[in-house]
């Protein structure tokens, strides 16, 4: 008579429970490993600027409203790109983080979903969420997150009418996100000095000015 193999008991750990641990666990070693040699690897990078930009440098990075914002004024300090052997990218990163750090202060600051939606009369992020999509409200990307400049909501918690058009005209140019809040933020004599933002306020003659301006962005890119 044939020996039969012994089955263990349905829900015994040796049936179920040992295979998918063993399968997860080692996603989980490798993510941990990776993050710890990450945060060794920053340490020291931070630790080598510590020790090679001037006190100059350092307050001057001390200054910056953020963490990255501080980290990347360091990294764009000409001291520090002399002593430490950067990555031929890392000047161009920190003077992009530097950047957008001054888009959002003139902007009156980054808001989440939540906070524009109460600017906007108590909406819901949902209906915040609609309106992005349909280029009603300018959002941007920070850290894989949708944020919303606060400048475009007026003191009543409208927007100025004419922003969904000019959103609209900056993405038929490629112009959207950090370029298109940089672009409505940035003075144009054009537009008597004042910046396209301001203009939109001024209804259907302001928007009149900044299509043009749109316009003239669109025969730059294409030739």
């Amino acid at each position: 008579m044939a020996t039969q193999t012994p089955h263990a008991p349905i829900g015994h750990p040796a049936s179920h429970a040992a295979h998918p641990t063993a399968r997860l666990s080692k996603p989980r070693a490798e993510g941990d490993f990776l993050r710890d040699v990450f945060r060794q690897r920053a340490r020291q990078a931070m630790e080598q600027i510590a020790r090679s930009a001037s006190l100059e440098a350092l307050a001057r990075a001390l200054e910056a409203p953020t963490d990255f914002g501080a980290v990347a004024r360091a990294l764009g300090s000409s001291t520090v790109a002399e002593a430490v052997a950067l990555d031929p990218l890392a000047d161009v990163l920190a003077r992009g983080v530097v950047e957008r750090e001054r888009l959002a202060a003139q902007a009156g600051g980054l808001l989440s979903a939540s906070e524009i939606g109460r600017s906007l009369g108590g909406i819901s992020r949902q209906a915040v969420d609609k309106r992005r999509r349909a280029l009603q409200l300018l959002a941007v990307r920070v850290a894989g997150d949708w944020r919303y400049p606060a400048a475009q909501v007026e003191p009543d918690g409208e927007v100025p009418p004419s922003l969904p058009a000019i959103l609209q005209a900056g993405m038929d140019v490629g112009m959207h996100g950090w370029a298109m809040l940089d672009f409505l933020l940035t003075p144009d004599q054009a537009l008597g000095g004042s910046t396209p933002l301001e203009s939109l306020r001024l209804e259907s003659a302001g928007a009149a000015d900044v299509q043009r301006l749109l316009e003239a962005a669109k025969v730059d890119a294409y030739g």
